[in-house]
């Protein structure tokens, strides 16, 4: 059973206490857990974004974060909605979480008018991604020294 959660949304500036939250679960992941180095992990475009922690209601421990933002492809006349740097605990994997999040931030994407959700995806997260209906796009590439795909979801 997962547990109770709530869901925040904001920009950095607006709370800079929860974007140090999803930063340092960000940080355990993709930095400590994969060894991605911190100057690839932290980008200009985190203070673009609009990112979400989930947190256990109970604790206030967060337990997932992710971040999207408009990003304009050459071959698209509108933006799309990117969505990035989405993250798990360790230890809350497979309970759903990161469905949750993911749903959510998908109907705030529809909501604000994109038509598409792009992704970068590691390849060990290409099924969770079809399972959500994105299909993969061209080839395999490296990124971090990660394989990875782009994928699409068309609203």
């Amino acid at each position: 059973m997962s547990p109770d959660l709530r869901t925040l949304q904001f920009r950095p500036e607006d709370s800079p206490e929860s974007f140090a939250k999803a930063q340092a679960l960000r940080n355990s992941v993709f930095i400590e857990e994969q060894g991605i180095p911190p100057e690839l992990e932290w980008n200009e475009l985190d203070a673009e974004a609009v990112h979400w922690l989930l947190f256990q209601a109970e604790s206030g421990q967060p337990v997932a974060t992710a971040r999207i933002l408009s990003y304009q492809e050459a071959c698209q006349a509108r933006p799309v909605a990117k969505i990035g740097r989405v993250a798990v605990s360790q230890a809350c994997r497979g309970q759903g979480i990161g469905e949750k999040l993911m749903r959510e931030m998908l109907s705030y994407a529809k909501t604000e008018g994109f038509q598409q959700a792009i992704l970068d995806a590691q390849n060990r997260a290409v099924p969770f991604y079809e399972r959500l209906g994105f299909v993969k796009e061209g080839f395999e590439f490296m990124e971090a020294g990660i394989p990875h795909y782009r994928m699409r979801l068309v609203f």
